[in-house]
């Protein structure tokens, strides 16, 4: 990570450091964390040091999830004496033992210290039913996508090894074609809202669902899973594994109309609902879609082709928004970029592209890196978060991004950025109307004779230096073209009153200074 100079903050005496950016993902043993204690029955013990069950089960799931603290996470608590002198094992144990009450299924996951160590979890039950399992987060190598990805399909492996309690009753059984849905998990952006949109799809086409694994779902219903006919996987980052493993027909969470109506029927069809399906489609275009139909008929849609956006963002999101908001809606793409996987792009490649865009986007869609890249670098942007890291509350269901609801709330958002952007380069001072005391002609013998190129008087002509030019026509460009008129004169008449009362010509530094006044605090 890059650092510059140090500029003093806006609110606190103390320096900040200009670059300063989080990481855009966590470790394997956080995501491993959230997938087993995503389970009814789950409980986990991550095997490190005093409190390291703190960030990911308190912290970071109270910001993702709006969860003040997972009570079914705890740690083995290593200290100094146990790595160096009495060994990790015994404590191990005893937390182990703890939380390998009746009904639950403890998993054990490493953390970057006991791989660091060696430690790794033995015992003479091994092998024998609903005893602890180990988990081998690989936390040095993986990140929390890669984790959650090999602990649904670690589950599947062991799917043997869970057991039933009496009390679950008789394993329910589908009464006809229905669906599992893979994922989300603890730590998934906008996953309450995402989750419930597509119920709502395959409810209204008469679709049951078998599974929400493991959202839904106890260690040992992993079985069911196969009672299936379909499967879909919320997501591109994690649970394609499983889902091969499964070995059903597989959908994809579909973004915007195009491809939501693509997976309604590619559901039906698999499951014998094709002419449910049909009827469905009909009724969302008279209910669902009927806001989308009347937004898109207003005078909004007319921007859209000079509404530039940026999207970064984990392969779903990006994808999908990008498919949706460019292909479908017509916005201009400045900029896009993964945030993790193999494509993933640093934030350094992020920050020279967005300060680089010509124009600048309109709106940024990512994650609190790129907040903070677009106020360090004064760029005139709006942001929308659409993954982690960055807190947000996203536990009511009704702001999906998938589904034709979906569809509807992005491109409200959208619009409603548009209106943002247009009240922030109206004019914001007024002068009431004078009345004229003599006519205009006398008003026009009156006034004094305007100088020559480059004088400085009132009503003189002011010389714009070739630099001034430049930078005013960079910076012209760098906002959404239907608000570019407005940003023009207002640099013109503000950068000339300023050399007026400097007495100069126009120069780069009047420039930067007028930009400097209105650049965004965030």
């Amino acid at each position: 990570m890059g650092l510059t100079q140090e500029l003093p903050s806006d609110n606190v005496n103390t320096p900040i450091r200009k670059r300063v950016t989080d990481l855009d993902h966590a470790g394997g043993d956080t995501g491993a964390m959230q997938v087993f204690a995503n389970l009814r029955d789950g409980n986990v013990v991550l095997d490190g040091p005093v409190g390291c069950h703190v960030m990911p089960a308190v912290a970071v799931i109270n910001y993702t999830d709006s969860i003040p603290y997972l009570q079914n996470v705890t740690c083995s608590e290593l200290s100094e004496n146990e790595v160096t002198i009495a060994g990790t094992l015994g404590v191990l144990k005893e937390k182990v033992a703890r939380a390998n009450v009746e009904g639950k299924q403890v998993f054990i996951v490493s953390t970057p210290m006991s791989e660091l160590i060696g430690a790794a979890w033995t015992t003479i039950d091994e092998g024998v039913k609903g005893t602890p399992l180990f988990f081998n987060a690989q936390s040095l190598d993986d990140d929390e996508w890669h984790a959650r990805d090999r602990a649904l399909l670690f589950l599947w492996q062991n799917r043997d090894h869970f057991v039933r309690p009496a009390s679950a009753g008789p394993e329910p059984k589908p009464a006809g074609p229905s669906v599992n849905i893979i994922g989300p998990t603890y730590g998934c952006f906008n996953s309450y809202s995402d989750i419930a949109e597509i119920k709502r799809l395959l409810a209204g086409f008469g679709a049951e669902i078998n599974l929400v694994y493991p959202w839904d779902a106890n260690s040992y219903d992993t079985t069911r899973l196969t009672d299936a006919t379909a499967t879909i996987v919320m997501y591109k980052e994690f649970g394609s594994s499983l889902a091969r493993e499964v070995g059903l027909p597989t959908f994809a969470a579909p973004f915007g109309l195009e491809d939501t109506t693509a997976f309604i029927r590619g559901i039906a069809k698999t499951l014998g609902l094709e002419a449910r399906a049909e009827a469905f489609i009909a009724l969302e275009k008279k209910t669902t879609l009927a806001a989308w139909q009347d937004i898109w008929r207003s005078t909004h849609s007319d921007f859209f082709a000079n509404s530039p956006i940026a999207i970064i963002a984990p392969p779903s999101y990006k994808d999908g928004l990008e498919k949706y908001l460019g292909d479908e809606l017509g916005l201009p793409i400045s900029y896009s970029a993964y945030r993790t996987g193999p494509e993933s792009s640093p934030s350094e490649v992020v920050r020279e592209a967005l300060a680089e865009a010509s124009p600048s986007p309109m709106l940024v869609f990512g994650s609190i890196n790129e907040r903070m890249i677009l106020a360090q670098e004064k760029l005139p942007s709006r942001f929308y978060q659409v993954s982690f890291p960055g807190a947000v509350v996203r536990r009511a269901t009704g702001t999906p991004f998938v589904g034709y609801a979906g569809a509807v709330w992005l491109l409200q958002t959208v619009c409603e950025v548009l209106f943002d952007t247009l009240f922030a380069n109206l004019p914001t001072s007024y002068a009431p109307p004078v009345q004229a005391t003599k006519p205009t002609s006398e008003i026009l013998r009156d006034a004094p004779i305007a100088t020559a190129d480059g004088g400085k008087g009132q009503n003189s002509v002011l010389t714009w230096t070739d630099g001034a030019k430049a930078l005013a026509d960079k910076t012209a460009k760098r906002v959404p073209f239907f608000v570019r008129v407005s940003v023009t004169k207002k640099l013109r008449s503000e950068g000339e009153a300023l050399a007026r009362a400097r007495g100069t010509d126009v120069d780069e530094s009047v420039i930067e200074e007028i930009t400097a006044k209105y650049a965004p605090r965030r």
